[in-house]
């Protein structure tokens, strides 16, 4: 997943192209396979996947300008997944990122959650008045809400870890003025 991670925007973008496109177009004909409809899947498959690719590029560029690269966007990922803290970090850089990182766990929290209940009524709803395929995407999603609630919990746990790690490694620099001291 590493790997994946540091590829450059150009040979990311085509393979998040083919896999967001190619899984709209797989799902939209196994919950549909009438070959009349085959051409309009085809075109709302393609402009899903360019106003996909779009967005995620736009927020892929974003955070890794803002991590300080590819390296380090990966490199804190990686911190959070593992738990563990690099040698030589950017302290103000990664604790600005793992804060973001955290409120958007912590915010998982709750939207997955609702995301299920809202989802899963829907899904019930449409696999009664749909069509029967609607029972595999209730199950494939509630298989991603639980693996989302076991990863949100652990990566909490691994944030905390590597921001306590950080704070414990947090030295003043040898060429900053000393600090007055009080009473004096």
């Amino acid at each position: 997943m590493d790997r994946f991670r540091r590829l450059p925007l150009p040979a990311l973008l085509p393979v998040l192209f083919i896999l967001v496109g190619g899984l709209y177009f797989g799902i939209g004909v196994a919950s549909d396979p009438d070959p009349d409809h085959l051409v309009g899947r085809a075109i709302g498959s393609l402009v899903y996947a360019v106003l996909m690719t779009v967005f995620f590029g736009i927020l892929i560029a974003y955070r890794r300008r803002r991590a300080g690269g590819t390296d380090q966007a990966a490199a804190i990922q990686r911190a959070v997944r593992t738990g563990e803290l690099p040698d030589a970090v950017d302290h103000v850089v990664w604790t600005r990122e793992l804060e973001a990182t955290r409120k958007r766990y912590r915010n998982n929290r709750v939207i997955v959650p609702a995301m299920a209940v809202v989802f899963g009524l829907f899904s019930v709803w449409a696999a009664f008045a749909v069509n029967p395929f609607w029972w595999l995407i209730l199950a494939l999603f509630l298989g991603m809400c639980a693996y989302s609630v076991w990863e949100t919990r652990r990566a909490l746990r691994n944030i905390e870890h590597v921001l306590t790690g950080l704070r414990g490694t947090w030295t003043v620099p040898s060429s900053a003025p000393a600090a007055p001291e009080r009473g004096h």
